[in-house]
């Protein structure tokens, strides 16, 4: 008798099927999608949280400049209700392009001797305005310096006429 040798087929089994290949692309697919996904929305957090940090110095920033550059006196004295307050508008943000602010005040009746500053800042997020505002109470005087050289200055004349 002869021996049979039993010779295998090719294995119909060795590879992947094309069904199993597109199933597999079809998973990194949606996997890269996801990620780029969450990349994009990363990137538009980030620019809010930019300009969120920009709001914060703006602030200090805002309420420094209406210190020194918003109250005037209309007689040259330091009272108070001699001053007048000069609203900054379309001011830019140094390092945030595309953001600006405004600072307005108002009197309160009940309180004269305050002025209520309202900073309003504006800038384009994913070509939509965001607007954020502020409210601060500022004393109703001149820059500390203003009136050191208003006082020097009353003290100079009444000083002169005594002698």
């Amino acid at each position: 008798m002869a021996e049979r040798t039993h010779m295998r087929p090719v294995d119909a089994e060795a590879g992947f099927t094309l069904a199993e290949m597109l199933a597999a692309l079809g998973i990194l697919l949606f996997g890269v999608t996801a990620l780029l996904g969450a990349l994009s929305a990363s990137v538009g957090q980030r620019r809010t949280t930019d300009a969120r940090h920009a709001l914060t110095a703006l602030c200090e920033h805002a309420m420094h400049r209406v210190r020194h550059e918003a109250v005037t006196s209309t007689t040259g004295d330091s009272s108070p209700f001699d001053l007048e307050f000069t609203p900054l508008t379309d001011q830019t943000v140094p390092g945030f392009p595309g953001m600006s602010w405004t600072a307005t005040a108002t009197v309160d009746e009940d309180r004269p001797d305050l002025w209520l500053v309202t900073i309003r800042a504006s800038w384009l997020d994913q070509g939509e305005e965001v607007v954020a505002e502020f409210l601060r109470v500022l004393p109703r005087q001149l820059p500390l310096r203003d009136r050191v050289l208003s006082f020097k200055n009353r003290g100079a004349g009444g000083s002169a006429r005594t002698r």
